[in-house]
C-alpha cells in the first residue's frame, strides 16, 4: 500500500532529473508512492504550455508509468469540503487543486511529500514531507 502522495512540485523535480529528487524518489519502493489524478491534471496542463508538448507528455507518461494513480472520488471530495470549510473558517483557504491533493492524502491516510510544506501545513491532521530538506530513509522501511 502506498504510504506517500506526491505533490507536483516533487514529480516536476524528478522530471527535471534534480539529484536529490532522483536519490530521494530512488531511495524507497515504487510501491509505497502514489500521486492524485489532480496532480496528473497538474502535470500534463505543463506539457501544453511547454514548447514540445508532444516530447513532455512522453516524459510525464514514462514518470507515472510505474506510480500508482489515486483517483478524486468521493470520500476524497467529503475530505475536501471539510478542509476547504475550516479553511474558509479561519480566513486561510489554499489552492482549490492544493486542497484536493491534500484531501486525498488524508482520505488514504498517506504523507503528502512537497516543497510546499509552509502552504500546506495549515491542513490540520496532514502529514507533509520535504525530501528535498529531510530524504526519506532508504529500504522498505523508511519513515517520511
Amino acid at each position: 500500500m502506498a504510504r506517500f502522495l506526491l505533490d507536483s512540485n516533487l514529480c516536476i523535480a524528478c522530471l527535471r532529473r534534480k539529484p536529490w529528487a532522483l536519490k530521494a524518489l530512488g531511495s524507497i519502493p515504487p510501491a509505497t508512492v502514489a500521486v492524485s489524478s489532480l496532480t496528473v491534471g497538474e502535470l500534463v496542463l505543463g506539457t501544453h504550455l511547454s514548447e514540445d508538448p508532444d516530447r513532455e507528455l512522453s516524459k510525464v507518461e514514462a514518470f507515472l508509468r510505474p506510480i500508482q494513480v489515486l483517483p478524486f472520488g468521493l470520500d476524497e471530495a467529503y475530505h475536501w469540503a471539510d478542509l476547504d470549510a475550516q479553511l474558509r473558517k479561519q480566513g486561510n483557504r489554499i489552492e482549490a487543486e492544493d486542497a484536493m491533493i491534500a484531501a486525498t492524502a488524508l482520505a488514504h491516510e498517506m504523507t503528502l511529500v512537497t516543497g510546499n510544506t509552509k502552504h500546506f501545513v495549515r491542513v490540520k491532521g496532514l502529514k507533509v514531507v520535504d525530501w528535498e530538506q529531510r530524504p526519506p530513509k532508504g529500504g522498505s522501511r523508511s519513515e517520511p
